[in-house]
């Protein structure tokens, strides 16, 4: 009885040997992550100045407001926003074109009451821009009152940001 106790233990502990988990080795390391953000300033014409459409046969005063936004990477100082004459300026009138030899003229204003009209390669902004915070500088264009020519009129003025 002795000798099958000893078989029977030598059974089991060979069967235990046989199932139990081999134990998988293991590394680790540290993988660096880095960027770097340039830093630097963006301007976009968010939204255009789009006047509606103008009855030539009489007398208007058309306003629209457009937005520009200024984005920087870091916070700035004495940022500045200029606006050139566009492609059709004359004699110190910002003027859209239809293409020929008919011109709209019209003007930039800083404010809403147009009171503060943006000379051509005048400032529409100066001052400071915080750090990724878009900012957002509105941008009123006004046809000043007349009878036009019919057509459809474009003009595109550089806008140039200084940081």
């Amino acid at each position: 009885m002795k000798r099958m106790t000893v078989k029977s233990a030598a059974l089991v502990t060979g069967f235990l040997a046989a199932t139990a988990p081999v134990m998988a080795a293991q590394s680790t390391a540290n993988l660096a992550v880095t960027a770097t953000v340039a830093d630097t300033c963006a301007i976009t014409a968010t939204t255009a100045l789009a006047f509606a459409t103008i009855d030539g046969g009489s007398v208007t005063d058309e306003s629209v407001n457009g937005i520009l936004t200024v984005v920087c990477t870091s916070a700035k100082t004495g940022v500045t926003v200029d606006m050139a004459g566009g492609n059709n300026a004359s004699g110190g009138q910002r003027r859209m074109s239809d293409g020929g030899t008919a011109f709209l003229p019209y003007n930039i204003h800083s404010d809403s009451g147009h009171a503060s009209e943006v000379a051509i390669d005048g400032e529409i902004y100066n001052g400071d821009v915080s750090a990724a915070v878009p900012l957002l500088i509105n941008v009123y264009g006004q046809i000043p009152s007349g009878s036009y020519t019919a057509g459809v009129y474009t003009d595109t003025i550089l806008v140039t940001l200084t940081y």
